[in-house]
């Protein structure tokens, strides 16, 4: 799960450019076909960037996952926790 997920970090994660160590083991498990859940924390002007708007488009023909921005009056935001979680439950096996 890479959250939250900046307009920069997703950006390079579509683009293929593994920086830091998060885009690094991301882009790793992409390769790898390990399930990757990735969740944008970007505000509407960034969200509505072309640049943004291609890697959102791009990222889930990798595979990946998008758990994308909820918007509850104030624009916007990362997505619940209870969200994220629901996203990753079926990659999680239970003891």
């Amino acid at each position: 799960l890479f959250a939250p997920c900046s307009f920069n970090s997703l950006n390079k994660l579509a683009h293929g450019i593994a920086d830091s160590l998060a885009l690094s083991v991301a882009a790793e498990a992409i390769g790898r076909h390990t399930p990757v859940i990735v969740a944008p924390s970007l505000n509407q002007p960034l969200l509505e960037h072309p640049q943004a708007q291609q890697s959102l488009r791009v990222l889930p023909t990798w595979g990946v996952i998008i758990v994308p921005p909820v918007d509850e009056g104030e624009g916007p935001r990362l997505a619940p926790t209870a969200q994220l979680m629901e996203a990753v439950r079926p990659f999680v096996q239970s003891s």
